[in-house]
């Protein structure tokens, strides 16, 4: 392969394919095209040598792309470098200690680049109850339920999808617990009496335990999707009258900082609300760069 080729700002993606050892989509290879040629175009205005690069030049060159591109662009640009330095059997310079440090301060002047889901919290939650509980609406008895029992499980979107009624279970003495990958999780009695209201309101006695609803209150046989818990998240924030906007992680994220603030540790909240790695759960609280160190540790692992 002819290294002099990589030294032109207008390499096509057939070109830089040929030099990956992996095979990616179209669009990946775009993105690593477009990146390697900034960089080129960068080392030629700067007089420097793109190949093989030095760790000053890619340190400056980051740092420069830093003041107008978002951390995930700037990670993609060393990943498209990297691959190209590899191709050629050359030492990466992306992975000296100047460069991971060098990211590792943008990352931390980043941090607010993409802000972060706004969470419920218990307030919002009595708000909404003193709005609707009264209510014999259907939509609203759903929808009241359905912020409780995200905020107190910490449901994922899917998982509050996939519920049926055979995942809800009733003791003698009226407790409710759910069952969630092959876990059981009790209900507090604010929200089993909610969840009992809405099973009662819509006579539902089989298949998914929440349904879409049509303009005249008719029960859809289907399961909510994303777009319809979107819906019902959006809804809260209109009765709340609030300049933020909610999503379908909202209750989960604002549960996170309420059992953090309880004193929860991060391992204990990673157990309840079954993620796999603490990463999120350190971002929702705001431990931003231990979540992102998490992130990568995760990324490392061997499959």
């Amino acid at each position: 392969m002819d290294k002099s080729i990589f030294l032109s700002s207008d390499i096509d993606i057939d070109t830089f394919a040929s030099c990956l050892k992996k095979k990616y989509s179209r669009n990946s290879l775009i993105s690593f095209k477009n990146d390697w040629n900034n960089f080129v175009v960068f080392c030629q205005l700067h007089h420097v040598m793109a190949l093989p690069a030095s760790t000053t030049a890619i340190r400056i060159f980051i740092e420069k792309q830093a003041k107008e591109k978002k951390l995930a662009s700037i990670k993609r640009s060393l990943i498209s470098i990297s691959h190209v330095h590899n191709a050629f059997e050359l030492k990466d310079p992306t992975q000296t200690a100047q460069v991971k440090a060098a990211v590792g301060k943008i990352r931390l002047d980043k941090r607010d680049d993409s802000k972060q889901t706004e969470g419920i919290t218990l307030s919002m939650l009595a708000e909404l109850e003193r709005q609707l509980s009264s209510s014999v609406e259907l939509k609203d008895i759903r929808d009241l339920v359905i912020w409780h029992l995200m905020f107190e499980l910490l449901l994922k979107r899917g998982e509050l999808r996939d519920l049926t009624l055979d995942d809800v279970c009733f003791d003698e003495f009226g407790n409710c617990v759910i069952q969630l990958q092959q876990n059981y999780y009790p209900l507090s009695q604010e929200t089993t009496l909610l969840l009992n209201k809405w099973l009662s309101a819509s006579h539902l006695t089989e298949g998914y335990l929440f349904r879409g609803l049509d303009r005249h209150q008719n029960l859809s046989s289907s399961h909510l999707n994303d777009s319809s818990i979107y819906r019902i998240f959006r809804r809260a924030n209109e009765l709340l009258n609030l300049e933020v906007n909610f999503s379908g992680l909202s209750a989960r994220v604002g549960a996170t900082k309420e059992l953090s603030k309880c004193g929860y540790t991060v391992h204990e909240i990673q157990e309840l609300g079954r993620w796999v790695s603490p990463a999120m759960p350190n971002q929702y609280i705001g431990n931003i760069e231990r979540s992102e160190r998490q992130k990568d540790k995760f990324k490392k692992k061997p499959e």
